[in-house]
């Protein structure tokens, strides 16, 4: 951030001066733009939101694109009994490019944000845009990131819905709070985010299901049918072949989230290294290969954890070692199977195919060199 826009700023701010303020203000934010500092360009749109404007402010910027208002908490629905919030209002804090998306789902997601946008000229030609969405995907794919970049690209607040306000043990309840979130959001130009979406659209012919979670389902389809087109709504689920067949038919589209190809992963990999990892000398193929059939979260997780260890352990301009990495690697690996399982071994494998040697392997985990050896056999040549 430049040094003469922070002056400008406060010179203008001390002075009483608001359309100066305005308009560095929007200079401001169109430089962190160029500069791909696109979460800092909205986080200062945000902070300068239409509600906070005075009332004399005449300004026509990039931040003035929001044609809404962010609900006071004091008028958020709440849960009967529990006192809880049903919704959250969250500003969206990332924008589309920061996302690793498969082409395919970016030219899916790019589609209706260019519908949207043309949402008045398809309107009069008697075509709705798209604007109900359905991600599905395992868990740390990306679906709340999506979510919260497709938002920010429209230039809408979230409605985030909180399942643990919304599922009521109390009879009844349950269909009474999804009417509240519904009625909420009428009439308002903003997203609802329904996420764990399973949680209330099951299927209806569950045996294993009460009958009230099945008028559940019922209430949201009759509020689904009854949102108006300027609520922008996505849903997120982890398991979408639990869902009511009836529940489909209720969205535009649904965009399968999987984990990062190697594309996406060169992009997540790239990232950390001009951000958290930019001091150290890292072999960024390694960690592509390294993360292969890793969740978008899980690579985070990984990659933030060779930040920690760098900044820790090492000095800038320091190489890390595929051996240091393999370390971490396996403590990260570790987390998410047993250390005796048939999967460790082929983590273990994949380590051996990055460059590690076999007797750096054995260093690492305790097992014997003639037994990885064996394991490994299959696998192919053995890095000695």
């Amino acid at each position: 951030m430049k040094a003469n826009y922070i002056i400008n700023l406060v010179s203008a701010h001390s002075s009483g001066n608001e359309s100066q303020f305005e308009k560095v203000l929007s200079d401001l934010i169109h430089d962190e733009e160029k500069k791909g500092n696109s979460s800092l360009a909205l986080s200062l749109k945000n902070a300068y939101s239409t509600e906070k404007r005075p009332a004399n402010s005449t300004m026509i910027s990039p931040i003035s694109s929001m044609s809404f208002s962010v609900q006071s908490v004091a008028g958020l629905p709440k849960d009967k009994d529990s006192t809880l919030d049903l919704v959250e209002i969250l500003q969206p804090t990332i924008m589309l490019k920061d996302v690793a998306l498969s082409e395919k789902a970016s030219d899916t997601i790019q589609q209706i944000i260019d519908e949207q946008k043309k949402s008045d000229e398809l309107l009069k030609s008697g075509v709705v845009p798209t604007n109900r969405i359905l991600l599905c995907g395992p868990p740390g794919c990306g679906k709340t990131m999506t979510a919260n970049a497709l938002a920010a690209e429209l230039g809408l607040s979230i409605a985030y819905v909180r399942l643990d306000g919304l599922v009521s043990s109390y009879l009844g309840q349950t269909g009474t709070n999804i009417r509240k979130i519904f009625e909420f959001v009428k009439g308002k130009r903003i997203m609802l985010f329904l996420d764990e979406f399973d949680a209330i659209a099951k299927k209806r012919d569950d045996s294993h299901e009460l009958g009230e979670l099945k008028r559940v389902v019922t209430t949201l389809l009759q509020n689904l049918d009854e949102m108006q087109a300027n609520v922008f709504l996505v849903a997120a689920t982890n398991h979408h072949h639990l869902l009511d067949p009836a529940i489909w038919r209720r969205f535009d589209i649904s965009i399968l989230l999987e984990e990062p190809n190697e594309s996406q992963r060169e992009k997540i990999v790239s990232s950390a290294l001009l951000t958290y990892l930019r001091d150290f000398q890292i072999d960024p193929k390694k960690l592509i290969v390294l993360t292969d059939g890793m969740s978008g979260a899980q690579m985070q997780t990984f990659l933030q954890s060779l930040g920690k260890y760098c900044v820790m352990s090492k000095e800038k301009g320091d190489t890390l070692e595929i051996e240091e990495i393999g370390k971490i690697w396996l403590k990260h690996a570790a987390l998410y199977v047993s250390e005796d399982s048939d999967d460790f071994m082929r983590a273990l494998s994949k380590l051996q195919k990055s460059g590690i040697p076999i007797r750096t392997l054995e260093a690492i985990t305790g097992i014997p060199k003639s037994t990885l050896s064996y394991r490994f056999g299959k696998e192919g040549k053995i890095n000695e």
